[in-house]
């Protein structure tokens, strides 16, 4: 089991580096994510939170954290094993409490369902570990599952 989840944790950050070597909007957001865990449909990681990702009153932008629960998802998603992880369909987050600058957020992300073409996923996330925001969110992923990475679930 330890070596799976060594090879788990080892292809969905060899994903990231990917995702940050192209540059744009998710490598501004996360290029400081630290993957803690992954096993397949799992995984945990944390970022800490830097001026850009507040909103005018100085806590975390929603949007960053809906970007949390769309880029968690997906990593939840590879660590099954997929070098992509589909087109997002669906994604709702709810906020329950505050963070700001110089907190940490950490990030539980699994996979719910793993369908022959839908992905289910939900995004916990804590700040000094009370819960700040959750979300779920839902991939296309007929095109990896074709490719036999996957077990379907339907």
């Amino acid at each position: 089991m330890a070596a799976a989840s060594a090879n788990t944790i080892n292809h969905v950050r060899s994903l990231m580096q990917r995702i940050k070597a192209q540059g744009g909007f998710d490598a501004y957001c996360f290029g400081n994510m630290r993957l803690l865990t992954a096993d397949a449909g799992h995984v945990r990681g944390e970022i800490p939170i830097e001026k850009g990702y507040l909103n005018a009153i100085g806590g975390t932008h929603g949007g960053w954290l809906s970007t949390l629960v769309d880029v968690g998802g997906s990593l939840a998603v590879a660590s099954h094993g997929f070098n992509t992880t589909g087109v997002s369909t669906d994604l709702s987050v709810s906020f329950l409490a505050a963070s700001g600058e110089g907190s940490t957020v950490v990030f539980d992300a699994q996979v719910l369902k793993m369908g022959r073409t839908l992905a289910y996923t939900r995004v916990d996330i804590f700040s000094n570990d009370k819960m700040i925001a959750t979300g779920n969110h839902t991939k296309f992923v007929a095109k990896e599952t074709s490719q036999g990475k996957a077990t379907s679930t339907e």
